[in-house]
Formats: structure tokens, sequence, C-alpha cells
């Protein structure tokens, strides 16, 4: 019996036999060298020319025929999608603004985001005029401004009512704060429930001057924040600030707040502007009318200083609550929100079925398409996150984070998120790591309150959530 061999594959053959005789020649006889490299280039020539063409497939023949190895693309494994509550986030000391306000979604309700934060003597201090030998009665506080220096804002600005409370714990900075931590506060508001509006893009004014940031500028009481400072000269308190007895021990910081239930939105504050802080303006009425000058006190809020913010939501009457009652919900659309909101889950479990299947994952890549339109003042986070939980049961990044290509960046030309999950696929496939549900989060979740309403796969609308899965099976 005779086996035909095309011609082709004959000269393929012979070539590559020659190439391997030449090889070992050249450095076992010198004086062939030339000769042999000849040799060895022409045939390597005629190897690159065959093995070029569309019609043969070279190097096959050195494959057992039942390992064929096959490129394949599906975009049809199912991906189930849904809406979870987001577990509190961390949100004291963080690098970023702390927001402020009271912002009405249409979608996701109510966001009221509350500040904490200890405020520090800029000096050891006594108010008595005359080095401490006047006496307090001559004394008049003119005015006590918070100011807040302003990095932006989220949703449409309007007059709210912010509210400033004394607190009547201590905040330390060794402790953890979150976006659901609470701090006792004493009764009295410290700034009579002043109804604000101030613009986050323009240049405010701070003592007086023009600033090239916006500020956010709160009265604070005479009666209920300046005298019983001004009082305490002479002891302790007056001193400094750490220490026993002193400032922060006596006056332990103040909530700043919105009482409002209107959408007012919400302002980025930084904390750590040198336009941040509580500046109290007296003077002296003893003596002479022309020695009357204001003087300016600051208590400063710094580096030095604990603080964090607080974040409540009131999903009541949205289609945030349908969609968590009903997980299914989460195949047209599902939700991701900052500030501590909600969450989203992806699991994908018809990739057991390609366990001990001979496969090999050459790029598996996640598509959520979002909703959004140019100039919408709801702006989605500008990443998202895929995480997985690990062996102690605790969240950790997909190992394809750590890759220069792992994406989640929002594209709002496509208007979607990409994110490559090939490693975590293949450790799957490998049965290194087991496949359990995916949670989606926002990037900046403590600093911002952007969100973004996903595509699920079965969505309504015309892009679809999906994940293209190229593999090879041999």
């Amino acid at each position: 019996m005779h086996t035909k061999i095309s011609m082709t594959k004959f000269l393929v053959r012979t070539v590559y036999l020659l190439r391997l005789l030449a090889t070992p020649l050249i450095f076992l006889n010198p004086k062939t060298l030339k000769i042999n490299i000849k040799v060895l280039l022409t045939c390597n020539l005629i190897l690159v020319l065959y093995s070029c063409n569309k019609n043969e497939s070279f190097g096959v023949e050195i494959q057992p025929e039942n390992q064929n190895i096959t490129g394949q693309h599906t975009d049809t494994l199912m991906l189930y999608t849904s809406t979870v509550f987001s577990d509190s986030i961390k949100t004291d000391e963080l690098n970023g603004v702390s927001p402020l306000g009271t912002y009405v979604d249409p979608v996701f309700g109510t966001v009221q985001s509350s500040i904490f934060t200890q405020i520090r003597l800029a000096q050891s201090y006594d108010f008595r005029p005359n080095n401490g030998n006047g006496s307090l009665d001559s004394l008049v506080i003119d005015s006590i401004i918070l100011y807040l220096a302003l990095d932006g804002s989220y949703g449409e600005i309007s007059s709210q009512v912010f509210e400033v409370y004394q607190l009547d714990s201590s905040l330390t900075k060794d402790s953890s704060y979150y976006s659901n931590s609470q701090i006792n506060t004493r009764n009295i508001d410290l700034s009579n429930g002043v109804s604000l509006e101030t613009n986050p893009l323009l240049p405010g004014t701070f003592a007086g001057q023009t600033v090239d940031e916006a500020v956010l500028r709160i009265p604070l009481s005479i009666t209920n924040f300046g005298l019983p400072i001004i009082n305490e000269s002479g002891n302790t308190s007056l001193d400094g600030n750490d220490e026993e007895n002193q400032f922060l021990d006596w006056f332990k910081g103040i909530k700043i707040t919105t009482s409002n239930t209107e959408n007012g939105g919400l302002y980025y504050v930084d904390l750590m502007s040198s336009y941040s802080k509580v500046a109290m303006y007296y003077r002296d009425t003893s003596g002479a009318l022309a020695s009357h000058d204001t003087v300016r006190f600051d208590f400063n809020i710094n580096s030095n200083c604990s603080y964090f913010h607080q974040a409540t939501h009131d999903f009541s009457g949205t289609d945030i609550i349908d969609n968590i009652s009903n997980p299914s919900f989460g195949q047209d659309l599902f939700y991701i929100q900052c500030l501590g909101g909600v969450n989203g889950t992806i699991s994908i479990p018809s990739l057991d079925y390609l366990l001990d299947s001979n496969v090999i994952v050459n790029k598996a890549e996640v598509i959520l398409p979002y909703q959004y339109y140019n100039y919408d003042i709801h702006t989605p986070p500008s990443n998202l996150f895929l995480t997985r939980k690990n062996s102690d049961g605790n969240d950790e990044f997909l190992p394809d984070f750590f890759e220069s290509n792992s994406g989640g960046a929002a594209d709002n030309d496509l208007k979607q998120y990409k994110f490559n999950i090939t490693r975590h696929v293949n450790e799957i496939l490998g049965g290194k790591t087991p496949n359990d549900t995916l949670k989606v989060i926002p990037s900046g979740a403590g600093i911002s309150a952007n969100r973004v309403i996903l595509n699920g796969m079965q969505s309504s609308k015309k892009d679809k959530a999906k994940l293209l899965l190229t593999y090879t099976k041999y």
C-alpha cells in the first residue's frame, strides 16, 4: 500500500532535512563555511515562502492529528448581572474632596453627605486684652465665618439650608471612619440654619479678598460658638490642641450638614485648602476709638485634624429597590453609585462548561454599555473595577487589574466600559480559583457622587452587556 505525498509537502520536507544537515556542518567544517551558509539561507527562504502559502498548512505535520490547534470566538456566553447595596466605604482623611450637601437624583433617589472634622487653634491664645490683664467685657465679636474651599460639585446646585453642630464625642487620627459612621453631637445649631448657595466654579472671597478658589461661607453663631471660646481665656483649653484638657479635649470638633430634603446639589469641599477654616473677627473696644482694630483669629482645618464624611441614601420609590428585590431585573438594567450607594454583580456560570475541555483562553473581555448623554450632569464614574472574593472571603482585584491592558475606563464615545479578564478566566479553567460572582465597583467611591446605569445582556436597549471570548482548543 502506497501513501501519496504532494509535491509541495515533498519539497518542504526535503528542504527541512537539508537545513537540519547544513546547520551543524557550519561549525564542524570551516572549509565549507560559505557554502553551507548559502545552503542554509536558501533553505530558510524556501521554507518561509511555502509556509506563507494560505492554501498549505506547514507545521501541521509535526502535530499529532488529534491535537490540531483551532482558534474560536464566541460572544454568546450568558452574563448574569444584578444590583446590590454597597458595603460602607472608608472616608477618613482621603486624598481628595469631601462631598457636602443634599442631592436628589431622578433615578437613584436622595443622597445626603455630611462632614465631621476637628478644628485646631492656630496658636495658644488668651483673648483678654493687655496680655491677659484686661477684661473680656471690652471684647466685641463682629462675625465668625466657616470658610470651605470648593473643588467642583455634583448635580444641579441650588440654595440649601446648612447646619453646624459641635461634636459630643472625640475624633482620633488612629481610628477608621466610614460612610456610615456616626458621631454624637450637641443639639444646638452653631449656624442658626442659614440658607446658602454659591457657584462652585467661580473665584470666591476669603477674609474680604477675592481668591483663586470657590469658597462656601457659612456664618456661625457669636453666642453659641464665639463667646464660649473667648470665655475660656486663662484656662488650659486654649493653651494648645492635643494634650489633656487642651482645646481638642474641650472642643471636639464640628459636624457640617444640611437639613433640606429638596435637591441642592453636592459641593466638593477641599478641607486641606488654606482657605478652609473658621475665622473669628473681633475687636477690643477699650481705650481710644482709633485703636479699635478688628483682629482675625483662625481655627485651622489641616492634615493634623481627624475628619471624615458620612453619606446616607434614600432609595424609597426608586427602581433601585425593585432591582435589588428582583435580581432578574438586572438582566435589563443594573446600577452603580458612589458614596456607599449601590454596586453591580456579574456571574458567568457557563464558564463551568469549559472546565476539563482542553481549552486555553487567548482573550476574555467583558463589555458593559452604559446610558449617558453629552452635557448630562449625571456623569458616570471615570473607571469601574471588578473584584472577586479571595480564600479569606475578602474582596480583591482580579489578577488582570495589574496588567497594562486591564481596561475599566469609561469610553464616552462608545458609551461602554471594557474589561480584560483573560487571566481570571484561565485561573478558573485551570482550577486555581472558583467561578464565583464578581462585584463591579466605581472608582472614587469615597470622594465623588458619580453614578451610572448599565445595560444587561437582555437589555431593551440597543447595546447589551456581553463576554467576548477568544479561545484555543487543543
